[in-house]
């Protein structure tokens, strides 16, 4: 029964299931007609069209400039062009998409190993900590909220009182880990331990790593400041490609709006999601957006349908024209993705065993 359900076909009927009755629940407090309606009257128009572009080169450059970023944390260890590294963030992302478990970093590592001979144990790590600075912006905007101009109530109060009670979590396992890494990895172990196996391996792989770039920031300035200044950049051009999005639909929000929003709304891919982002894209932007910051659920609504499938068709041709310049196909891809449990034995140290990883 439990090789059935670790089965990736299982995984992935189990996702589909679970996006569809999101769906269903969306459907059930939103007028889907009108926000249909509120879609096609702006979409079709000139201003429409232009706008929808916007958002759609902002997507792509928030991706590319992460890329970039990923760069600075592989110099150390190899020669990698930027160019490679943006198409290989490409490739991660769709694969991401397709399926409902985070196996696109793992595919990145690989490919990494047969295009330029790095070792995967080597290249695992700091794909790790490339994506642990997605958690700094978030953690900045839940302290300045207040200053961004967002009307605040109980239910935004109370989002930003489990941040703030998250962020000293983090702070103490900071300081933990500096002073006895393999401690503060048992303690955390510990903790995930009572969550299902996907989301507390997530936690703990965003923990750890997130503590891993703080310390190789405070040795290697040269890495640091550069990667925090382009995840700002990411940022910027992330709630762009939302507020461009809102936009699209008719309704213009402003870009603080945007930014606070589109910053929560990610945090919520630390856990998985189902297959194509089915139901949790639009059941977590209601959330966000309609129940956080107000907006109108016929607006919110509009604004995922337009984005959702547009997101879509930007990541699927963006990675595969990358895979294709790259020399791959998807059979070959999936086929390293397999390759997962390899990775595994081949990191596979006993917490005490473990140390940070060294890039400089």
């Amino acid at each position: 029964m439990k090789g059935f359900l670790s089965a990736p076909a299982t995984k992935v009927i189990i996702g589909l299931l679970i996006g569809i009755g999101l769906l269903y629940l969306v459907s059930r407090f939103v007028n889907i007609a009108m926000s249909m309606r509120m879609l096609q009257q702006n979409l079709v128009t000139p201003r429409g069209i232009v706008l929808a572009l916007l958002s759609g080169a902002c997507f792509l450059l928030a991706f590319s400039i992460r890329g970039i970023r990923w760069k600075l944390f592989l110099n150390p260890i190899g020669n990698v062009s930027a160019f490679t590294a943006i198409r290989l963030v490409l490739v991660s992302i769709f694969l991401n998409f397709l399926l409902p478990i985070s196996s696109g970093e793992i595919v990145k590592a690989l490919i990494l190993k047969r295009i330029a001979a790095i070792p995967v144990s080597r290249s695992l790590p700091t794909v790790a900590m490339d994506r642990s600075f997605d958690l700094l912006p978030a953690l900045f905007l839940m302290a300045i909220v207040p200053l961004l101009g967002l009307q605040m109530d109980i239910k935004l109060w109370f989002v930003l009182g489990i941040v703030g009670g998250l962020f000293i979590c983090l702070l103490v396992f900071i300081g933990l880990a500096v002073w006895k890494r393999t401690a503060a990895i048992a303690l955390l172990r510990k903790i995930t331990g009572i969550l299902p196996r996907a989301m507390g391996g997530k936690i703990e792989g965003f923990a750890t790593g997130f503590v891993d770039s703080l310390l190789i920031g405070a040795s290697r300035p040269k890495i640091f400041i550069p990667a925090v200044v382009l995840t700002c950049l990411a940022v910027i051009f992330d709630s762009l490609f939302a507020m461009f999005a809102f936009w699209t639909i008719g309704f213009p929000i402003p870009f603080g709006t945007a930014i606070f929003g589109y910053t929560l709304y990610n945090m919520f891919y630390i856990f998985p999601t189902p297959p194509g982002q089915v139901g949790s894209n639009e059941a977590m932007g209601l959330l966000v957006f309609g129940g956080l910051l107000h907006i109108p659920a016929t607006q919110v609504t509009a604004m995922f349908i337009f984005s959702h499938p547009w997101a879509a068709v930007l990541m699927c041709t963006a990675g595969l024209v990358c895979l294709k310049t790259l020399g791959l196909t998807i059979p070959i891809v999936m086929k390293k993705g397999t390759e997962e449990s390899d990775i595994k034995s081949e990191n596979a140290l006993l917490p005490e065993e473990q140390e940070a990883p060294i890039l400089y």
